[in-house]
């Protein structure tokens, strides 16, 4: 049987809080470079032994391709930078410092414009925050809002505020229960096409969230990511034609401060979003500002490493 309830919550909780050449000179005028892949945002880290080493989320550079223009002012570059929203303390060290580079960060919060950013330390309000505190504590990570330095000059809000976020869900006929049921079907779904081996049983769960073991955490953390990394489910059940207020709504509003930003001059920008954000921004970041993806930048957001006997207390 496979354990679809942690992995649904842990995915909805993800999503709130993810240069080409030029032409050859023999090809014909009218020919024009392939479009970039979509990049991939999430990945799980295996060694030579099929062992989980990490979980990691990527930054991907887009950039108008071909070469640039000579003068003038610098060339557009939009990073996106996904996001898993509790990861290790290095993780977050690691993001505050690149974050110090850029023009605008601009982050996701859905929260009134005039709001207090969150700060390092502060710990989270409202039922979402309360989840993502207890799966911090879970699975032995840290929280992001508690980690990143919002209070920092660059950073720019860019979601939907509490009552357009609400107003969005109404028009579209939404809940967060509807939202938590519809992802449920869509992995319960998936799950009996591929009828796949290796599923997580209820009596895995149990024994890994109430057992002994001193490497529990890790474990846990090992379970989660290999099914978290499944977009797909994601994509299904909140991308697509039909959209949702979780992603398409509230990437809406991001790219249209975006364009904000760029207007002001801003030529080095990052979008710093959950991972499962990301593909619907890279089809945005294509066809509406024309950019193309870099290969991926991997940072390492979850330790999978089991510690040897002597490394356990």
């Amino acid at each position: 049987m496979r354990v679809i309830a942690p992995v649904a919550c842990l995915a909805l909780l993800a999503t709130t809080a993810t240069a080409g050449e030029p032409a050859a000179a023999k090809r014909a005028p009218e020919a024009k470079p392939a479009a970039a892949a979509a990049p991939e945002f999430l990945r799980r880290v295996l060694d030579d032994d099929g062992e989980p080493v990490s979980l990691d989320t990527a930054i991907v550079e887009y950039r108008v391709p071909g070469p640039a223009a000579a003068g003038g002012k610098p060339p557009l570059r939009v990073d996106l930078v996904a996001a898993v929203h509790v990861g290790g303390a290095d993780y977050y060290a690691t993001l505050d410092r690149l974050f110090a580079d850029y023009d605008a960060v601009l982050y996701e919060l859905v929260a009134p414009p005039n709001a207090r950013v969150p700060k390092p330390g502060r710990k989270p309000a409202g039922a979402i925050g309360s989840a993502q505190q207890g799966l911090k504590n879970l699975l032995g990570l840290e929280f992001q809002l508690e980690s990143i330095d919002y209070a920092a000059g660059n950073f720019v809000h860019a979601d939907l505020s509490p009552k357009e976020f609400d107003a969005a869900m109404q028009k579209r006929g939404e809940s967060w229960w509807t939202m938590f049921t519809k992802l449920m079907r869509e992995s319960m779904a998936r799950a009996e096409r591929e009828n796949a081996g290796g599923d997580v049983s209820v009596g895995d769960l149990f024994g890994i969230l109430f057992g002994s073991g001193s490497d529990r955490q890790v474990r846990l953390r090992r379970m989660m990511a290999e099914q978290f990394t499944d977009m797909d489910v994601l994509t299904s059940a909140f991308g697509g034609e039909e959209g949702s207020t979780l992603i398409t709504d509230r990437n809406a509003a991001c790219i249209r401060v975006l364009h904000d930003e760029v207007a002001k001059g801003r030529r080095r920008i990052a979008i710093f979003y959950g991972a499962a954000h990301m593909p619907d921004f890279d089809e945005r970041l294509r066809d509406e500002l024309g950019l193309q993806p870099a290969e991926p930048e991997w940072l390492e957001a979850w330790d999978l490493r089991v510690p040897e006997p002597a490394e356990r207390k």
